[in-house]
Formats: structure tokens, sequence, C-alpha cells
């Protein structure tokens, strides 16, 4: 008899074990979420110049935008890495539908800014045409923000590593992340606003 009643009490737990299984992995998948929204957004504020840059000189030399207006492309192309980045969540998501499924695992704001060339800037009046297919567009535009990224990312762990150092600062408290953002400034310059 007493096995049985441990028997119903398991399957009873059972329900409610799985339920903050899942509540745990969920809080898990949004933290991870919010700190790639935040690392973007750090990323954005400090390399935004360089990143439209970059890529707007990636798609015009390898003629995958043709122009006779540059800047309008390069306008167009800065507001768009803005609107990638200022984007809620839904928002963000249902305008890079069409193609999520473009590669396997993509960036995030690679796969925005290939939707953005494809349905937006294609209609610019001054791009003549845009060549490729959309996986060579992806590639190209990922190439760019994975070079600035990975740059970034360098810098800013060796800030961390140095910042490690000092033991009276804790990783995660306010005085941690105000010190980190003046030794990005120092070694990244003043960030913008976005």
């Amino acid at each position: 008899m007493q096995v049985l009643g441990d028997f119903i009490n398991r399957a009873h737990m059972q329900p409610r074990d799985i339920g903050r299984i899942q509540d745990r992995l969920i809080n898990r998948l949004d933290k991870l979420e919010k700190r790639q929204s935040f690392q973007r957004s750090r990323l954005f504020q400090f390399k935004l110049d360089e990143i439209h840059n970059r890529l707007s000189q990636t798609l015009l030399m390898k003629k995958i935008i043709e122009t006779e207006n540059p800047s309008a492309v390069s306008a167009d192309i800065l507001t768009g890495l803005k609107k990638a980045v200022r984007s809620s969540e839904f928002d963000f998501k249902y305008f890079v539908s069409p193609i999520r499924n473009l590669v396997p695992r993509p960036d995030p704001i690679s796969l925005y800014m290939t939707q953005y060339l494809l349905e937006i800037i294609v209609d610019n009046p001054d791009v003549i045409d845009v060549y490729g297919t959309d996986e060579d567009i992806y590639r190209e535009i990922n190439k760019v923000i994975s070079q600035v990224k990975e740059e970034f990312e360098r810098t800013e762990k060796e800030v961390m590593v140095d910042l490690a150092r000092n033991k009276r600062l804790i990783p995660g408290s306010r005085e941690y992340e105000i010190v980190l953002h003046q030794q990005l400034v120092k070694k990244v310059g003043e960030p913008q606003k976005i």
C-alpha cells in the first residue's frame, strides 16, 4: 500500500516538476536573449559608424548594389542599421520572417540587413539593381558585421581581463559596469546615441 501511495505522489508531482523545468528554461532563454540584445546594443553604440562604412563600401565595391548615388544608398544602409537596433523583438522577427531559414543559425543583424536590402533598399530610386542570391548577399553582410563584432569583443575581453585584476570590482555590479564603460571609451572612443 505504501508503494502505491509513493507512486501516486510521484505521478502528481511530475507535471509540477515539468512546469518548473519549463519555467527555468524559459527564464534562461529570456536572460540569454536580453544579454545578447544588450551586447548588440553596446556593439552598435561604439561601432555603428564603422559597421556602416564597411558595409556600404563592401556592398558597393563588390557590386552587389549598383547605383549612381552612393551617398543615398549609404544613408539607407545607416537607416537600416538603426532600425535593426531599435526594433522591438516582435517587429524584428516579423521583418526577417521571409528569410529566417536562409542559413542555419544566422546572425540576427546580418539577417535583418539582408532583408532590409532585399525589401527596402532595392526600391530606392537611386538603386539601379541588386545582384547576387539572397545567400550571397547575406554572406557579404555577415562577413562585415562578424569582423567588426569580433574586433569589438576582443577589445571588450581585454578590458574585462584588466578589470578582473581589480578585486574591489564585482562583475555585474553597477560600479563594474561604469568602469567597464569608461575603459571601453578609452580604447574604442565615445559611444553614439542610436
